[in-house]
This record gives structure tokens, C-alpha cells and sequence, in this order.
């Protein structure tokens, strides 16, 4: 089947966890991000999340849906407390079958800033800890 490339604005939402994720962890954070019906979303890496939203079909809502979901899983003294957020608006290239799905990860230079943007916000989480302990330790 044939894929058509198109240039279409998108929010995008990348959530960084500097633990990748496993069992019922993993779980909890595909829930909320299933929950914020993105258009397409992808763990690009270990614990390295991306959603796209369309925002021309209700992105700014759902992609708040996530933020907030995400933000309220950052709690200290559990897995998610340097739980990082980044998000940004911009033309990303997409790759879709003839009815409109999103086929492969969209890329474009606002995926670059959401994942940098998430990365930072988590190292800030980090400085706010005073404890480094691993998990497992």
C-alpha cells in the first residue's frame, strides 16, 4: 500500500523517564497516554514516550489530558518522581495510509524540542531530589 508524506501541525508530547519502565509501571503511563487519544504514540527508546496530536481535531485538549495525567504520577519516593514533560507545537512530516493513519514516528524539528524540553524538565526533577537511590538497591 502506498504512503503519503504530508506536513501537518501537530502538538507533540514527550515524557522522559530517566528509569525505563517495566510490569505495572510501563502500564500506568501507557494508560494515561492511551486515555489522552493521541494520534499516534510510540516509546521510541527506553523510557522515551512521544504522543502526537492533530490540532486541528481537539490536540490542545487531549494533549493537556496527558500533561496533567503524566504530572500527577510524579510523586516522591516512587518510580515516577523525575518523571520529565516536555511539549511543543510545530509542522512535523507524517507518514500515512490513504485513510488518514499514521503509519511511522513523525519527525520534524518540534519532536527535537519535546524531547529536549522533557530531558531537561527531568534532570530538574533530579536536583529537587536529595536522595539518589536506585531502584532495586
Amino acid at each position: 500500500m502506498a504512503m503519503l508524506a504530508k506536513l501537518k501541525d501537530y502538538i507533540v508530547v514527550c515524557i522522559h523517564s530517566k528509569i525505563p519502565l517495566t510490569g505495572v509501571d510501563l502500564r500506568v503511563l501507557q494508560h494515561k497516554i492511551l486515555a489522552s487519544k493521541p494520534h499516534y504514540w510510540e516509546e521510541t527508546e527506553p523510557g522515551i514516550f512521544l504522543s502526537f496530536y492533530l490540532i486541528k481535531r481537539g490536540g490542545r485538549t487531549k494533549s493537556l489530558r496527558l500533561t496533567a495525567g503524566a504530572g500527577s504520577l510524579r510523586k516522591a519516593g516512587t518510580i515516577f518522581e523525575e518523571l520529565g514533560i516536555g511539549k511543543t507545537v510545530g509542522e512535523l512530516i507524517t507518514e500515512s495510509n490513504w485513510y488518514g493513519k499514521i503509519l511511522t514516528c513523525p519527525f520534524g524539528d518540534a519532536v527535537n524540542k519535546a524531547l529536549k524540553r522533557a530531558r531537561e524538565d527531568a534532570e530538574k526533577g533530579f536536583a529537587r531530589t536529595p536522595t539518589r537511590e536506585e531502584p532495586g538497591s
